[in-house]
């Protein structure tokens, strides 16, 4: 799922959290007709032995939701339309979204798509940045652009009463921008301030070095921009990518709120009925090679006292039949705090504050990738610990209360993804983006609750290799490097991940266990806090 949605649901999850551990709640007014409350009498000794309490209800099987049907139409264009009547509230949701992200971005110029999309509120041919700010403004409006591996976002929220300014300004946006070059440079100059400051967060390290070696030169190995691009790039750069990708046949609109297909599709018509431009060609992947052993990249930080460990391989495609299956796998695996991972190195071995893992969301092959981060003198446990239940969640099928837990958790969780307009206009946004069927969501529940142990122990063993996984971790190299080694050869990088100095493998010690030991008392370069 996306990442709005993840968020989505940590928030829900915390304010859940919040009030069941007794949070403080507004109370409500006394009336003036409400007697005061009374002084509790005097305590008096039990005479009698207190009441049994009575347990509460089993709850009821979940049912699947009835996501808001979807209306399609197109314009002549070629543009498609999707409509969800969400009445409820008198707003509106537009998400346009181009089928083109950093997989077509030249090889010389990455993260140029995310550059467009950051442009695209700097200005109009008509207005100017600060023109198109105050106009959304005085709407009482919002608009958010941005790129991922696949796609750009558009996205604005306004009052239903005002679609047809909306989609008026949408239009704008995204046939006529200005890619003005002050405005490009002032973008630029950010963008070094936060590459610059995301050099220095491990994770972002851990992130970079994991999607280049686990994609080589296909398109998704490609993470974030460079100090060297940001330098090359011009405003034709920008000009010429978004001329070949933004045309209607590239893209789709959804629209969700206090609206009607037909006012929708009259308002699109109006706005983005002149557009056109020549068809896209889809993106042509190279082939990915699984990867045929395990292998450890570890980029030296001299002085950290953590270590950020990233593991994972290449898993599957969003639209794989093994999806739901191995979603199931994985929560029981790491996809919660009440999962695995987290109950095993922070719950019961005390490593980290949190370990999880996922399944990604992409139309060619996801990763699949756990993590944490750890004490630098516990990195090897911690890697350890991560083996040992990865060679699980492959090897035995989850005991049936363990899944029957899993399966609640996604199922009961589901609600809290569709319940404004703004995660409706996403939701339906992955149904086109991933070419899943419209009754998807309708069944998602009932999917999720028909899996068995079986289907979802073949489906992570497919799809989950511990044997041949790739192992990223950001930390120290003079304290961990050498104990690394019993997991495969390590290659040490820079920050700037230039190759430092090559490890061979060594074999697990005695009392190191089959996949590297459970602890590090006997590896002197582990001894470093």
């Amino acid at each position: 799922m996306t990442t709005h949605t993840a968020l989505s649901l940590t928030v829900a999850s915390t304010l859940a959290c919040f009030a069941a551990c007794g949070g403080s709640t507004v109370p409500e007014p006394r009336t003036a007709t409400e007697p005061r409350a009374q002084e509790p009498p005097p305590r008096e000794e039990a005479t009698a032995e207190p009441p049994t309490k009575m347990p509460p209800p089993e709850s009821g099987p979940a049912r699947d939701i009835a996501f808001p049907p979807i209306q399609r139409a197109s314009l002549d264009n070629g543009l498609e339309l999707n409509t969800v009547e969400w009445h409820q509230l008198p707003v509106v949701y537009l998400r346009l979204v181009v089928k083109s992200g950093a997989e077509t971005d030249p090889e010389n110029l990455q993260g140029l798509s995310s550059l467009v999309a950051q442009m695209l509120k700097e200005g109009t041919r008509r207005r100017s940045s600060a023109q198109l700010a105050e106009h959304i403004e005085f709407l009482g409006a919002d608009l958010w652009t941005g790129a991922d591996e696949e796609n750009v976002h558009l996205v604005f929220r306004a009052l239903s009463e005002h679609l047809d300014e909306a989609m008026d300004i949408l239009a704008e946006v995204a046939t006529q921008p200005a890619f003005r070059t002050q405005e490009l440079d002032k973008l630029k100059r950010r963008e070094r301030d936060r590459l610059s400051m995301m050099q220095k967060r491990p994770n972002f390290l851990a992130r970079r070095t994991f999607y280049r070696e686990l994609y080589g030169d296909h398109p998704y190995g490609r993470f974030d921009t460079t100090e060297e691009v940001l330098r090359r790039v011009r405003r034709a750069d920008l000009v010429r990518w978004h001329r070949r990708h933004f045309v209607p046949s590239n893209a789709f609109l959804v629209a969700v709120g206090d609206v009607t297909p037909e006012r929708v599709q009259q308002a699109a018509t109006a706005a983005f009925g002149r557009w056109s431009g020549r068809p896209v060609p889809p993106p042509e992947f190279p082939e990915l090679r699984p990867r045929t052993r395990r292998e450890v990249f570890l980029v030296d930080r001299p002085g950290a006292v953590q270590s950020v460990i990233l593991l994972g391989n290449l898993g599957v495609a969003r639209r794989d039949p093994d999806y739901i299956p191995l979603i199931v796998a994985n929560q029981v695996l790491g996809g919660s705090a009440a999962s695995r991972l987290f109950m095993d190195l922070r719950e019961r071995r005390s490593l980290t504050y949190g370990a999880y893992s996922q399944i990604g969301e992409r139309v060619d092959v996801a990763p699949f990738v756990a993590w944490a981060a750890v004490r630098t003198e516990v990195t090897h446990e911690a890697v350890d610990a991560f083996f040992e239940n990865l060679e699980r969640i492959v090897t035995e099928p989850a005991p049936a209360g363990e899944l029957r837990n899993a399966q609640r958790y996604l199922s009961d969780s589901f609600p809290l993804q569709i319940d404004t307009p703004g995660k409706v206009a996403g939701m339906v946004a992955d149904l086109r983006i991933f070419g899943l069927p419209d009754d998807y969501w309708t069944t998602f529940r009932t999917r999720i609750a028909q899996v068995t142990p079986h289907e979802a122990l073949q489906a992570a063993r497919h799809h989950i290799h511990p044997d041949k996984m790739l192992v990223v971790v950001v930390g120290e190299a003079g304290q961990i490097a050498d104990g690394l080694r019993r997991w495969g050869p390590v290659t040490i990088l820079d920050e700037d991940g230039a190759v430092q100095q090559q490890l061979e493998p060594r074999p697990a010690t005695s009392g190191e266990g089959e996949s590297g030991g459970s602890g590090d008392s006997g590896d002197s370069d582990a001894s470093n806090g």
